[in-house]
């Protein structure tokens, strides 16, 4: 949710800055840190951007780009800031306006985003880091071609597609109106005045595309429906889902689960009520866990909201249970504003992060993708 393009609460500001110049995209950083014994040092891959996702099979980074007031693309680059190229600017069919939220097929030959549905009204909850309005549609890396796979309806959302590690089913997060409305605030209106935090649950489908190269989904399965409150997934790996979910409609982004892929089986990770936590996924190779977290700053849910909410990359060793931070930047751009890490990915190796985040300061805002180097691979 702190997602890209911007956060939830920080969307108005990606707008703003979405079109800097990428002069800067490929700076060395010399900072470097030792966390749980994890030495992590850190260079800049662009200087502005959203969603990450890394792709093993062709070693592409894909990120989203706010281009215009109310536009969005998405673009592939090189793990050394080479190559950069947008994929979603000229594929014929696919709707203009918002696009983004990549995720990699392990194939490598094509990824899922988001792009604005039929119902799109340009609010900050139908930007693709809440989904409402927001169709899924598949697009090829090369860019000529697209397919749509979900449609949306009014007050809906589809909302962080994840491929599993196999390729063979399509794990996403779905909102459905819950004809409640809420009291509006002045330059704060919702879509359907609903209560945006809640109505949400999970889904999950088979996925495969025929010889003539048409995608289908089926026996699909919503998890957790009629739970309410705000649901988020974040990966699917070896058939176990991780996600974080934040019961009642609460505004904030509450603790992390797993579970199976069939929705049993399910753990609450994090286990820190009214701590912002986020994005939790496995390392490669299954040694870490890690995710986006508040804890570390005095933040609270109740009383604490978005506005003074900070953020770092955290992880927790499966073996020990360990958890310390990997990322420090609050303490580095100390002066400059406040941050927060949102989404990451992983590379193919387990050595390295591309982790995205912006900086909240009097300037406003600016994001940034950079890549941690891990000491190890895990």
């Amino acid at each position: 949710m702190v997602k890209r393009l911007l956060f939830a609460f920080g969307l108005t500001a990606a707008i703003v800055i979405g079109c800097l110049s990428n002069q800067e995209s490929v700076t060395n950083s010399a900072a470097q840190d030792e966390f749980g014994s994890i030495v992590v040092s850190r260079r800049a891959l662009t200087a502005h951007g959203g969603r990450v996702d890394w792709c093993a099979a062709n070693d592409l980074i894909a990120f989203d780009r706010v281009t215009g007031s109310d536009t969005s693309e998405v673009f592939v680059i090189r793990p050394d800031g080479s190559g950069e190229r947008c994929i979603t600017c000229n594929v014929p069919d696919l709707p203009q306006g918002i696009r983004g939220q990549p995720a990699w097929h392990p194939s490598g030959e094509y990824l899922v985003i988001q792009v604005q549905g039929k119902f799109y009204g340009g609010s900050r909850f139908e930007f693709v880091s809440w989904g409402i309005h927001n169709d899924l549609w598949l697009v090829a890396a090369n860019g000529k071609w697209a397919q749509r796979l979900i449609e949306t309806e009014y007050l809906g959302a589809s909302l962080h597609p994840h491929f599993s590690d196999r390729g063979d089913r399509l794990f996403w997060t779905v909102r459905e109106s819950t004809g409640k409305k809420i009291r509006q605030r002045l330059f704060l209106k919702t879509p359907g005045k609903e209560n945006p935090w809640d109505g949400w649950h999970l889904a999950i489908a088979d996925f495969n595309r025929d010889l003539a190269g048409k995608a289908k989904l089926t026996n699909r399965i919503d998890l957790y429906r009629g739970e309410g409150g705000f649901f988020e997934s974040h990966a699917l790996r070896s058939g176990v889902i991780w996600f974080s979910h934040t019961k009642s409609g609460r505004p904030f982004v509450d603790d992390i689960y797993r579970a199976q892929w069939d929705g049993s089986r399910r753990v609450n990770i994090t286990k820190s009520p009214g701590t912002w936590e986020e994005h939790g996924e496995p390392s490669p190779r299954g040694s870490l866990i890690t995710f986006n977290s508040s804890r570390g700053f005095d933040w609270k849910h109740p009383p604490d909201t978005a506005k003074t909410l900070r953020l770092e990359l955290w992880a927790r060793r499966m073996g020990t249970g360990e958890i310390f931070r990997l990322t420090d930047l609050n303490r580095q751009q100390a002066g400059r504003g406040r941050v927060l890490t949102s989404d990451y990915a992983w590379s193919p190796s387990g050595r390295e992060i591309a982790v995205y985040y912006a900086t909240f300061g009097p300037g406003g805002v600016t994001q940034k993708i950079d890549i941690l180097r891990l000491d190890r691979a895990y």
